[in-house]
């Protein structure tokens, strides 16, 4: 299928790589629908497009190639718990923010993207964990560090 983004184009898609968030994003309860869309000028990191909003896309990344002591512990209502699926279906990717010097680009990986891979379902999840927040540096330096502490499982 083909989908004209405002930020990159036409851009193609298969029904199969869209990815539903049933309760929306933060801010974005009423953006349901995206894809990813790898672009090597950013990789690692990819965007993850809204199908609902021609201008709406995240850049995103795998939280663990750059945070690897990071992992999402979270308590979920047993009716989301059973709806996510199990463990080994399960993504997480965080939201990145671009800043004007690249090197100081942030995450949050206090709300990080829980992504069951064979339904393609989504829910965005918030933490409950003071030692993490929203504007986490990407690229930390050796005397920063990264921030993230040991967690682990969801569920």
């Amino acid at each position: 299928m083909e989908f004209v983004s405002d930020r990159f184009g036409k851009l193609e898609y298969s029904e199969a790589e869209v990815i539903r968030f049933p309760q929306g994003m933060v801010g974005f309860p009423d953006m349901t629908r995206y894809f990813m869309y790898s672009d090597e000028r950013v990789a690692p990191l990819a965007w993850l497009h809204s199908l609902d909003d021609a201008g709406l896309a995240f850049l995103v990344c795998d939280p663990f190639l750059f945070f690897p002591d990071y992992e999402v512990r979270v308590k979920l209502p047993p009716a989301l718990r059973q709806q996510m699926g199990d463990n080994q279906d399960l993504r997480v990717l965080t939201i990145v923010t671009i800043q004007a010097d690249f090197a100081k680009s942030t995450v949050n990986l206090l709300g990080p993207l829980v992504i069951n891979a064979r339904t393609r379902n989504g829910w965005q999840v918030i933490l409950d964990d003071e030692e993490l927040g929203t504007r986490h540096l990407l690229f930390p330096t050796a005397e920063e560090g990264s921030g993230a502490k040991d967690k682990s499982g969801v569920g």
